[in-house]
């Protein structure tokens, strides 16, 4: 995993304030070691985060990560979602 430990700390904070059961995956090149570059692609997976409530994780992830593009893909806890299944399938990486 290309993601500093900080990184991940201010991710997983920042999602908890919203939902403290969310589940959050790093996936894309982040996740792979032997990668370089990319992005930070993370999915949430949550019951309890609505578009309004990511906007705001966004927001407080920005203000500690700077000059880093994030993604995000949300889906609601029952994975029903095939973008996610996906991700999951292919080998995201649990913060």
């Amino acid at each position: 995993m290309r993601l500093l430990k900080e990184e991940r700390k201010v991710i997983r904070e920042a999602v908890a304030k919203f939902d403290t059961d969310a589940e959050v995956y790093l996936f894309g090149s982040r996740a792979d070691d032997t990668k370089k570059g990319g992005d930070i692609d993370i999915l949430l997976i949550s019951d309890k985060i609505d578009d309004h409530s990511l906007f705001l994780i966004e927001e407080e992830i920005f203000k500690s990560i700077e000059e880093q593009k994030i993604d995000f893909v949300l889906s609601d806890g029952t994975r029903n979602n095939p973008f996610a299944k996906l991700i999951l399938k292919k080998g995201a990486v649990k913060l």
